[in-house]
This record gives structure tokens, sequence and C-alpha cells, in this order.
């Protein structure tokens, strides 16, 4: 069988789509992958998809380039793992093709597809708009089910471990670096003992690790399901990881500073009208902040599947005193971080959702398609 599977960003990329690949590949169907345009994009893409051993790997390029691709394109499945739900019904219609969608929240389009979710929250939230949205558990629960091997941290034995998230995208963390060495500074003259540690993507490049480590933030390249469990908290932006964090049982400080929202990429005529040198970074706080009353101003997903305050947020105006002092309290709080730990681990339910959505796959195409 042949699977086309697109998608487009670096969780969806690393979360959802690479086990996805890893199932298939294990039950023998050829899969092509389409990386399609995307404002959240690292650059690293490719490189990474290249990683994954598909049998084709098309994109990123432009929308127009993509489009005429894909009208090209012949398929069994179309399984769209992020990004605009036109280009999959543009390669489902060309090859007379079930189109199969997995997100987390509402797109345009999921009405003339089969759609399937992680949390049965998420899908209450989907069928009040597209009826029809199926949950199957959360693919980057399998993601990290990947990822084997050992961390040890440096000494001292006896100090925490805290972890920081620089994010997996050039802008963000060039801003990370200046933040959290500041946040570092002040946090050691709390607790000198604390070991701090920086958890690079695979988006990031080995090139900017130099100048992190020089910053003392001590730059790691490993497993986040490896290194997540056996630290003791962590400090990082809202995203995907927020859900790795989750399956690990790893507390957390989730943080969107003001200066970090300026810089954050938005999709479509709302981006460009964003970029307007005037009326632009009035609107998109005005934007940004009006999404998350979606979520009853949560800005983590564990938070917002409970509907509840279970990792630590903090969003707006702050300073990285304000930050590092934020952590140092909770990092001194055994039993709240004991709490935690069991609140997010009882959120994060079973894996399988890749064996779950290839099977869905399989039944979409039909027995007699498959040989």
């Amino acid at each position: 069988m042949k699977v086309a599977i697109l998608t487009n960003g670096p969780g969806e990329l690393w979360g959802w789509a690479r086990p996805v690949i890893m199932e298939l590949r294990k039950r023998e169907h050829s899969v092509s992958l389409w990386l399609l345009p995307c404002p959240f994009a690292s650059g690293a893409e490719r490189r990474v998809a290249s990683r994954l051993g598909v049998d084709k790997l098309e994109g990123p390029s432009s929308s127009a380039w993509t489009w005429h691709a894909l009208g090209q394109e012949k398929t069994d499945c179309v399984l769209q793992l992020g990004g605009d739900l036109l280009f999959g019904h543009r390669i489902a219609s060309r090859s007379r093709a079930p189109l199969i969608c997995y997100a987390y929240g509402f797109k345009k389009g999921m009405d003339r597809a089969q759609v399937f979710t992680a949390y049965p929250t998420m899908a209450l939230d989907i069928n009040g708009k597209s009826k029809g949205a199926r949950p199957i558990g959360d693919l980057v629960k399998d993601a990290l089910s990947l990822e084997t091997g050992t961390f040890t941290w440096d000494a001292p034995e006896d100090g925490q471990s805290l972890l920081f998230f620089p994010g997996s995208r050039p802008a963000i963390r060039q801003l990370s670096l200046s933040w959290l060495s500041a946040v570092t500074g002040y946090l050691r003259s709390f607790m000198p003992e604390v070991r701090i540690g920086t958890l690079f993507s695979p988006f990031a490049p080995e090139s900017e690790f130099s100048s992190w480590a020089d910053a003392g933030l001590n730059p790691i390249r490993a497993g986040a399901g490896v290194v997540m469990k056996s630290a003791d908290y962590a400090l990082t932006q809202p995203g995907t990881n927020t859900l790795e964090m989750m399956h690990c049982g790893l507390p957390a400080l989730v943080a969107a500073p003001m200066d970090f929202l300026k810089v954050v990429p938005i999709g479509g005529l709302a981006g460009f009208v964003s970029g307007l040198p005037s009326i632009g970074p009035w609107l998109k706080e005005r934007g940004i902040r009006r999404n998350l009353k979606r979520y009853n101003g949560f800005i983590s997903w564990p938070n917002r599947l409970a509907n509840r305050a279970i990792l630590d947020e903090a969003i707006g105006e702050m300073t990285p005193e304000e930050l590092a002092l934020q952590v140092a309290g909770s990092l001194k709080d055994g039993e709240k971080l004991s709490r935690i730990r069991r609140d997010l681990l009882a959120l994060s339910g079973e894996k399988g959702a890749a064996s779950r959505l290839c099977d869905a796959v399989e039944e979409a195409v039909g027995a007699d398609k498959l040989g």
C-alpha cells in the first residue's frame, strides 16, 4: 500500500509523523513524506526528515509548487499530520484516495475527512464544529517510546536538576540564550547547587552548542524521553514539549514572556497584518490573548486537558529574575513536585496511537488493495 503523509512544523514531524512512519514501515507499506509550507518551521525539517527512512521525500517548497506537485502524485491513502487540509484534499481528490487527518484541534475541511485526535476533550472541541473526530491517544507518547539509552547529570550529585528548552526555531533560540543566561545567573545566587541542562531538539544545529556551553547552560543532545525522566523541574515555552513533560511526569514552569510573543510567527492573513509596523504588534498581542480564552487562559497542554492548573504558568510582562524566583520556589517544594508528577502521569494515557492510526489507514483503503 502507498501512503502519502503530509506534515509541516517540528512538533508535527518529530512527534507525530515519526512514530507513524516507523509503524507503516514495520507493516511494509510504502511511505511518501511531504513537508508542507509552514510559518512555524525551523528550517531543518528536510534534514531531520531524511533520517526517517521514507521511500520518497518532498519539500518544503512554495505553496504553488506544493499544490502543483500534489496534483501529480498517486497514492492509496492520504494521512495529514499538520498543515492546511487544502493540500490533503488536493492529493486525495486527484488520487481518489481516502483522507485521514490527525489533529489536536479543529481545522477547516475536516467535514470531508476521517478525523482522529489524542484525547476525548480534544474530540469534544473538534466535534463542536465538525462531527466524527475520534480519540485514539497521543502520538507524542509513541514518539517518546522510540527513544532509548541513559542520561547522567554532572556533579554535584546532591543538587536538583533543571532542564531548559530553547525552542526549535532559530529566532526563539537566539532570544532564549540571553534570557536563560540571565535566569541561570539569578538562580545560582539562590541555589548554588542546582544542576542546569539545556535540551536541544533535533532541529537545532551543533554549531550553536558552543555559545550555550560558554554561557554555562550545558547543551544536551539526547532523547527527550530519556533526559526528562531524569530531571526534577523544567523551564519551557508553550508547545508540544509540554505534552512530552506530561508523559514523562516532569514538573515545569511554562513561560511566555512578552518579548517572546513578539517574535512568534502567525500564519495566513493574521501573520501579514501582525507584521505591519504601527498597529501590527498590538493586533498580534490582542490575537494571542483572545486565543488563550479558548482554554480558560491556560498555555500548556496538560493544563488545557485537565482544565485546571497542574504545571506552573506565566505569561506577559516578566523579568528573568522573576522567573528564577518562581523556579527556585518550586524546586524547594518537594511535596508540590511529587503532586505535579502524579497528576501529569494520570493524564498521560496509554501508548499505541500510531498503531491505531495505521489500523484506520488499512481499514480505509480496504483489504482488496493490500494484496
